[in-house]
C-alpha cells in the first residue's frame, strides 16, 4: 500500500513538474515568436507608411494643379503617419481623390526589396472595425500576418494595412537555435503528458468496464442460480415425489444450470491462466472433421430455429491443442446461433496458406457494427454494450470471444472478424503450422 501511495505521489509530482516546464517553454516560445513577428510587422509597416506618403505626394501634385493643398489640423503630432493621414483626408474631402492601392503596391514592392523583406504582400483598405473594404490582390489568407493600420482619415474611419502572406521563412530564419531546442523539449514533455493522461484515462475506462462487466456477469449468473434454487426448493418440498417425470425435469434443470455455471467459472479461470502465460498447451496433429461434426450435432440440439450448417474443409489436419481449439470453435458456433435471424445458415471452411491453416465460421446473422468490432475480443468489451444487446434479446457478458482470442494467441495465431451489420459475420482462426 505505501508503495502505491508513493507511486501516485511521484506521478502527480512528475505531472505538475512537466506541466510547469511546458508552460514556461510555451511562454518563452510565444514571447519569442511575438517579438520577431512584431519586429517584422513594424519594419514592413514603416515601408507601407513611406509608400503611402510617396503615393499621396504624387497624387496631390496631379490633382491640385497648382493649388495649395491645405491640410487639416494634425492630431497632436507631426509624424509621417499623421502627414499621410492629413494629406489623404484633404485629397478625399476637397478633391474626391482616393488613394490608389496599385500605386502604393508599386512603391511598397520597391521599399520591401531594399529592406530585404518578403515582397509577397497584399495591401488592404479597412474600416474602423478592421473589415476589409478592398485589396490589391487575393493572395491574403487567414495565415497572413497583418501590420498596424495606417489611417487615411482624420476620423480614423479608413486605413491601409499590409498582409504579409508568406512571412514564415523569414520567421524561421530569425528564430534562434535555442528556440528550436526549446521546441524539441516542449514536444518531448508534451508527449510525456499525453502518454500519462492517456494511461490515466485508460485505467479509468478499464475500471468502469470492470464494474460494468461485474454487473453483467452477476446479472447473468442470477438466472441459472435462481433456477437451481427454485428446482431444489420444489424437490425438497416433496410436492413432486409422486410425479417422476416432473421430478426428473427439475433434476435436469438443476444439472444443466449447474454445468452452465461451472463452464463459466472454468472459462474465467482458463482466460486468467492464458493471460498470465500459465496455461500449458498440449499440441498434437488433430483431425478437424470429427471435432466439427460433433460440435454441429450438439449445436442442432441447442436451438429450435431452422439450422443449416455446411462444411468445406480443404484442410483437415492441424497442429493444436484439441481441447482448447474445440472449445474455441464451439464458442464461435454458439455466437453464430445466439446472434442469428429466424433461419440460421452457418458455413465452416478451412483454407491452406504458407504459414497458417485458416478456419472460417461464417453466419447470416445480425452482424456486428464497426464500433463493436473494435472491442468484442476484449474481456470487458461486451460489458460496454451489454445493456444494448440485452434490450435486443441477447444475453451473455462476452467471455466467449475473449476466450477464443486468448486461445489463438496461446497457439501463436490470432482470430479476426469481418462483418456487415444485418447481413453476416465471419470469424477466422489463424492456426500456425507445425514447422
Amino acid at each position: 500500500m505505501p508503495s502505491v501511495m508513493h507511486s501516485n505521489k511521484y506521478k502527480y509530482v512528475s505531472m505538475v513538474s512537466a506541466v510547469a516546464v511546458l508552460l514556461l517553454l510555451a511562454l518563452y516560445m510565444w514571447m519569442t515568436y511575438r517579438s520577431v513577428t512584431r519586429d517584422m510587422t513594424e519594419r514592413a509597416g514603416n515601408q507601407l507608411t513611406w509608400a503611402m506618403f510617396y503615393e499621396s505626394y504624387q497624387r496631390a501634385d496631379i490633382v491640385t494643379t497648382g493649388d495649395t493643398l491645405s491640410l487639416p489640423d494634425a492630431r497632436g503630432n507631426l509624424s509621417l503617419a499623421s502627414s499621410v493621414e492629413g494629406m489623404n483626408d484633404a485629397l478625399s474631402r476637397k478633391y474626391h481623390s482616393e488613394i490608389s492601392l496599385e500605386t502604393v503596391a508599386m512603391f511598397v514592392d520597391s521599399l520591401l526589396s531594399v529592406a530585404h523583406i518578403n515582397r509577397d504582400v497584399t495591401i488592404q483598405e479597412v474600416d474602423s472595425n478592421r473589415n476589409v473594404l478592398r485589396q490589391n490582390n487575393e493572395r491574403s489568407s487567414s495565415w497572413s500576418i497583418l501590420t498596424k493600420p495606417v489611417s487615411i482619415r482624420r476620423d480614423q474611419s479608413r486605413a491601409l494595412q499590409l498582409a504579409l502572406n508568406n512571412p514564415y521563412p523569414e520567421l524561421a530564419r530569425k528564430l534562434s537555435p535555442l528556440f528550436l531546442i526549446s521546441a524539441v523539449i516542449l514536444g518531448f514533455f508534451a508527449i510525456i503528458i499525453i502518454q500519462l493522461l492517456r494511461f490515466i484515462t485508460e485505467q479509468e475506462q478499464m475500471a468502469e468496464l470492470r464494474n460494468d462487466f461485474s454487473y453483467a456477469m452477476v446479472h447473468d449468473m442470477k438466472s441459472p442460480l435462481s433456477s437451481i434454487i427454485m428446482g431444489a426448493h420444489f424437490l425438497h418440498s416433496g410436492k413432486v415425489d409422486d410425479k417422476p417425470q416432473i421430478k426428473e425435469k427439475y433434476y435436469s434443470i438443476i444439472e444443466d444450470e449447474a454445468e452452465h455455471l461451472l463452464a463459466l467459472v472454468n472459462k474465467l479461470l482458463t482466460i486468467s491462466k492464458l493471460e498470465n502465460k500459465k496455461l500449458i498447451l498440449s499440441k498434437n496433429e488433430i483431425d478437424l472433421e470429427p471435432i466439427i461434426d460433433d460440435l454441429v450435432d450438439k449445436a442442432k440440439t441447442k436451438t429450435t430455429k431452422p439450422l443449416q450448417i455446411t462444411g468445406d474443409l480443404k484442410v483437415r489436419n492441424v497442429w493444436a491443442d484439441e481441447q482448447y481449439l474445440t472449445e474455441a470453435i464451439a464458442n464461435l458456433l454458439d455466437n453464430a446461433i445466439k446472434y442469428s435471424k429466424d433461419e440460421i445458415q452457418i458455413k465452416i471452411s478451412t483454407l491452406d496458406t504458407d504459414k497458417h491453416v485458416l478456419l472460417k465460421v461464417r453466419d447470416n446473422g445480425i452482424g456486428i457494427s464497426k464500433e463493436e468490432q473494435r472491442i468484442i475480443f476484449d474481456k470487458f468489451g461486451r460489458a460496454a454494450i451489454h445493456e444494448k444487446n440485452r434490450t435486443g434479446g441477447v444475453s451473455g457478458f462476452g467471455l466467449g470471444l475473449n476466450y477464443v482470442d486468448q486461445v489463438m494467441k496461446a497457439h501463436g495465431g490470432k482470430v479476426t472478424v469481418s462483418s456487415e451489420k444485418d447481413n453476416y459475420s465471419e470469424f477466422t482462426l489463424y492456426i500456425p503450422k507445425n514447422v
